[in-house]
């Protein structure tokens, strides 16, 4: 029964892995055929980096004592700190983005 289950995890690695291979496959042979939306593509991976070191940077790599049963490293930490500043430094950025639209609509009257 435990094959079973491994073979089915491996397949749904195989299945997430390729799916996710199409997906940016298809994005750059879109962005290769249009070279204007090139750079703003570009641009917006780039800023997505920043996000993503700067998140890394500030994020703590202390474990607290309630998680250590669990065997959590400062790396793995350290990792999840980033994703939730990540997260939440662009949830922030995409609130203020949808603000900004609307108010500029607002007194642009």
């Amino acid at each position: 029964m435990d094959s079973l289950i491994n073979i089915g995890i491996i397949l749904t690695y195989l299945m997430v892995a390729f799916a996710a291979l199409a997906a940016i496959g298809f994005g750059i042979k879109k962005m290769v055929q249009k070279t204007n939306n090139a750079k703003k593509t570009l641009y917006s991976i780039g800023g997505l980096l920043v996000i993503i070191l700067i998140s890394y940077l500030i994020s703590s790599d202390e474990v607290l004592g309630s998680y250590e049963k669990y065997e959590i490293t400062a790396a793995t930490a350290k990792r999840v700190g980033m994703g939730l500043t990540t997260f939440y430094l662009l949830a922030i950025g995409a609130i203020g983005a949808v603000l900004y639209a609307e108010l500029s609509k607002v007194f642009a009257k």
